[in-house]
């Protein structure tokens, strides 16, 4: 089959077979080049950073941020590392997480705490939930947690 496909070339003029060894070429790397993209933009972009810091002062890791809600609330999710402290973290409904676009000004920490004052367990994961005030994160962008003086930065949004 590989010897016919070559002597079908061989027939073919000079010219075209040129144009058909350029064209292949083209397709080639642009795959190549494709799937590099492709590859290189899904590996790590949905990566959750972590701070020590966060997590020792308030017993929480943030674990995910995400728009729902056709795009009118987020939700910033946590798992509880220590129990004592993250009823503290959730009690103090006076000074809530606040959410920052890192593309654009502005942000939320306008939160709903769906049940207040009952013990938080280890290893539970639990969320808040904000209202997205203006659209204040969009999918697929990068948002900064800011915790009383302590901050997370580069949280990929879902």
């Amino acid at each position: 089959m590989f010897a016919s496909a070559i002597s079908k070339i061989r027939k073919v003029p000079g010219r075209w077979a040129r144009r058909i060894v350029i064209v292949a070429t083209v397709l080639v790397v642009g795959l190549a080049a494709g799937g590099y993209a492709i590859a290189k933009g899904s590996s790590g972009s949905t990566e959750f950073p972590q701070s020590s810091a966060i997590e020792a002062q308030y017993g929480v890791r943030f674990s995910r941020i995400a728009v729902v809600g056709d795009g009118g609330l987020i939700t910033l999710t946590y798992v509880v590392l220590d129990s004592e402290k993250a009823t503290r973290f959730q009690s103090d409904v006076q000074h809530p997480p606040e959410l920052r676009s890192e593309k654009r000004d502005g942000g939320t920490k306008r939160v709903s705490v769906m049940k207040q004052g009952h013990t938080l367990r280890a290893g539970q994961t639990y969320y808040l939930v904000y209202q997205n005030t203006k659209g204040a994160l969009q999918h697929s962008e990068k948002a900064t947690v800011l915790v009383g003086s302590l901050s997370l930065q580069h949280a990929p949004v879902l």
